[in-house]
């Protein structure tokens, strides 16, 4: 028998929704989700672990981001660029690879690259994988060469050849896909702007700006940030749509939660958003240290599987607010404490969202979770 909660909040659109293009034609729904609002058939009764906060989610269990959905779909129907924006473990690579799926069900060619592949090498391994050639030689890759015949090595490949091989394979996928431009999704893209030459983003500009191709660039940070660190200036100024995503819809994070319906209470869906907020990999995360902690069973000692998870969670958290506290502006540092200290959000906090967008603070201007709140206590 599967067990199926009634969560506040969720419906059925928000387990998988996508928008209608610009042009007319309907992106259809996953015809494998139901059409009402019961859970049942999603749950599968043999799987024992529904959460696992490191894992790229795919549809079905991808949920809610309807709105950047809908930019990065008319944003490719043009043959535009996007600035995808988002912290860490927000969900980008997620929306990347949704996204992708979806637009090779609408007709588009699609190539989603990483900044930690290899890809990162530099522009000649970036096209190579772009239109799957062999990769280059390991004992050569470094370098941009690649062994040859009868021990000839080939010249490393000038940003502009490369450029022109990525120009005619974008020439021809245009042809294939009935005049629709490739789309281009670079993940970790701080990785690839590092080591491409300026020579050869310079030319990927002039494919974008004569719609051979339509790019997506995901970032933590926006693309003139990452540019001033590396000391030159971004090729890609004021050509690029910016879309930022941060905290879970509320309907998506109900929607999250149901996919363990089966082995929760029912008063465990509030708890898990009051300490973890709607923060997907938080909130994933809480869930599955909750699941872990009753695996085992009643604990000898009395123990709470709750408290159980909530310690380990705390830890893991904590981590993570370490990293996001280094790489705040001292101002950011005293709106968050302002928050936590229940103070009124002046007219400033609420002309600078900064941290609402980044998904630091609710829409309320309110820290996303008790997690958070409780670290910057202690911290304090």
């Amino acid at each position: 028998m599967v067990k199926v909660l009634a969560i506040d909040g969720l419906r059925a659109d928000d387990l998988w929704e996508f928008p209608d293009a610009p042009t007319g034609v309907l992106a259809q729904p996953d015809p494998t989700l139901p059409s009402t609002g019961t859970l049942a058939n999603l749950l599968d009764p043999e799987a024992t672990h529904p959460f696992d906060p490191w894992a790229i989610a795919l549809p079905p269990v991808f949920v809610g981001r309807t709105a950047a959905l809908r930019d990065l779909e008319r944003a490719a129907w043009d043959g535009r660029g996007v600035s995808l924006l988002g912290e860490w473990r927000i969900g980008k690579t997620s929306l990347l690879h949704t996204w992708g799926q979806r637009a090779r069900e609408l007709g588009f060619a699609v190539r989603l690259l990483s900044g930690q592949g290899r890809e990162r090498q530099g522009h000649r391994a970036l096209v190579d994988a772009v239109i799957d050639a062999a990769p280059a030689d390991s004992r050569t890759a470094a370098t941009g060469t690649a062994t040859g015949a009868a021990g000839e090595s080939a010249a490393p490949e000038s940003p502009d050849a490369a450029a022109d091989r990525l120009g005619d394979w974008c020439r021809a996928q245009r042809q294939t896909c009935g005049g629709l431009p490739p789309l281009l999704l670079l993940d970790e893209a701080e990785g690839l702007l590092e080591h491409c030459e300026p020579g050869f983003l310079e030319r990927l500009r002039g494919l974008l700006t004569q719609r051979r191709l339509s790019l997506v660039f995901a970032t933590r940070r926006t693309l003139p940030e990452v540019y001033a660190d590396l000391g030159r200036v971004s090729p890609f100024a004021n050509m690029l749509e910016s879309v930022r995503i941060g905290l879970l819809e509320p309907g998506a994070a109900a929607a999250l939660l149901a996919r363990g319906a089966a082995g929760l209470a029912p008063d465990d869906p509030a708890w898990l958003l009051d300490q973890a907020g709607r923060h997907p990999f938080f909130l994933t995360l809480l869930a599955q240290r909750l699941f872990d902690a009753r695996a085992d069973g009643l604990d000898p000692d009395g123990g709470d599987p709750r408290a159980q998870a909530l310690a380990r969670f705390r830890d893991e958290a904590g981590q993570q607010f370490e990293l996001w506290w280094a790489g705040l502006a001292e101002r950011d540092r005293q709106r968050l404490r302002r928050a936590v200290a229940g103070g009124t959000a002046t007219d400033a906090d609420h002309d600078d969202d900064n941290l609402c967008r980044r998904g630091l603070l609710t829409d309320d201007h309110q820290p996303f979770a008790r997690v958070l709140s409780e670290w910057l206590n202690r911290k304090d």
